[in-house]
């Protein structure tokens, strides 16, 4: 049985603070536990419901588990319809150096603040098979639940890193990290010839884009054209930012 503070202490993962001072974080769901099953971050503790303990029984063996009933997963549950199953799980480092970016295509996101927008970039990104996300540290918490969620275990494959941007580009110049931002005014990205390894992407909101102090640090400029024939008037002011980043990583993917 659940006590008041068990119940208290997990409920309070929801909060950014309490995650960082604990350095825990939730899981909610059936595909999204299985594929942390298969990462290599630490689960500290699954407790299932009856139900989803037959469905797990073979796939938690090793784990600190307990069962609990439909109404204490109600207490604990971050979602409006709790899946039966739950994970308190141990942050990982975070810390990243320029240096092992070499050799890859990576992202950088600045001033990203919606959940479902990080959310989604961080699963196209494994899409494409980018291994690191580098975000400014206004960015919206990786670990927030509604991005762990939207995710969909897309976030246990790809390091997500908060840092000061400024810092860290300054430093990836020096290791010879070539550094693209999408801009309204760059060179078309389908006529650039893109670098697709050593490279960060970088990508700004839909609301500041770039912002002025990480603007000097970009070296290639790029932009996703309007199509020259329209059958309608007026133009959006501009692309959703994880569909810009999902454009984006595909060209840079796009097969020679």
């Amino acid at each position: 049985m659940l006590s008041k503070n068990r119940i208290k202490f997990i409920r309070s993962l929801n909060i950014n603070k309490f995650r960082y001072d604990n350095k825990a974080f939730v899981v909610e769901g059936f595909k999204s536990i299985h594929e942390l099953m298969h990462s290599n971050l630490t689960i500290e503790m699954l407790y299932l419901t009856v139900e989803a303990n037959e469905i797990f029984r073979t796939a938690r063996s090793g784990l600190k588990t307990e069962i609990i009933t439909g109404k204490a997963m109600k207490q604990i549950s971050q979602m409006p319809t709790p899946p039966g199953i739950l994970a308190i799980v141990a942050m990982p480092d975070t810390s990243i150096d320029p240096a092992t970016l070499r050799g890859q295509l990576s992202l950088v996101l600045d001033g990203i603040s919606d959940p479902g927008n990080l959310g989604t970039i961080i699963r196209t990104a494994d899409w494409f098979g980018i291994r690191n996300i580098i975000c400014s540290e206004d960015t919206v918490d990786p670990f927030h639940p509604k991005v762990v969620q939207s995710t969909m275990g897309s976030l246990f494959r790809v390091q997500i890193t908060n840092t000061s941007l400024d810092t860290f580009l300054s430093k990836s110049s020096s290791f010879g990290l070539a550094i693209y931002g999408a801009v309204l005014d760059g060179q078309s990205i389908y006529q650039e010839n893109l670098q697709t390894s050593s490279s960060l992407i970088v990508i700004g909101s839909e609301s500041h884009g770039i912002r002025p102090a990480v603007l000097p640090f970009i070296e290639r400029p790029l932009t996703i054209p309007l199509p020259t024939t329209k059958t309608t008037s007026g133009n959006p002011e501009s692309l959703n930012a994880s569909i810009a980043a999902a454009i984006i990583m595909a060209e840079f993917r796009r097969p020679v």
